[in-house]
Parts: structure tokens; sequence; C-alpha cells
């Protein structure tokens, strides 16, 4: 299983993902760390579900999810054939 690590601006700060493929086109991304405020810091568990033109997910923060989709799409997909974000 391929782990790779994400690094997001969320909020005042930043916030670094551990990102996990599921199963094909479902990932889990772990919290490890989060430099904001923790009142506004994102879910520790966000589940991505790779969709036609965006990335869904467990969580509402549509443009946290397309983030976390993009830095998915470099590592596990050929960004010239494969990417939902031509």
């Amino acid at each position: 299983m391929i782990e790779l690590n994400a690094n997001v601006k969320f909020g005042d700060g930043i916030a670094c993902f551990r990102i996990q493929k599921e199963n094909a086109g479902v990932y889990c991304a772990d919290l490890i760390y989060f430099d904001g405020k923790k009142k506004l810091s994102p879910p520790e568990k966000i589940t991505l579900l790779r969709g036609i033109r965006q990335w869904a997910g467990s969580y509402d923060d549509v443009e946290l999810l397309n983030e976390l989709g993009k830095i998915i799409e470099e590592a596990y997909y050929n960004p010239t054939n494969a990417s939902i974000f031509k």
C-alpha cells in the first residue's frame, strides 16, 4: 500500500495529511498535524472519493477535498492522461 503526505493551506495554517488508497477511487486522509488555531482545524480523518470532475468526501469543504485530490492525482494517476482537472 502506498502512502503519501500532503501539506495544504487550511484557514490560518498548514495541515499535513497522510493519504492512503483504500479501494479504486477511494482514499483516506488522516491529519498528522495542523499549525493553525486548534478550534479551526480540519477533521482528523477524511474519506475522499474520486469523481468525474471533482472530488467528494466525508467533509463539506470542496476546496480542501479538491486540493487533496490534486495531490492524489499527481501521485496515483498519470496527470496528462487521467486527471479529472484537465
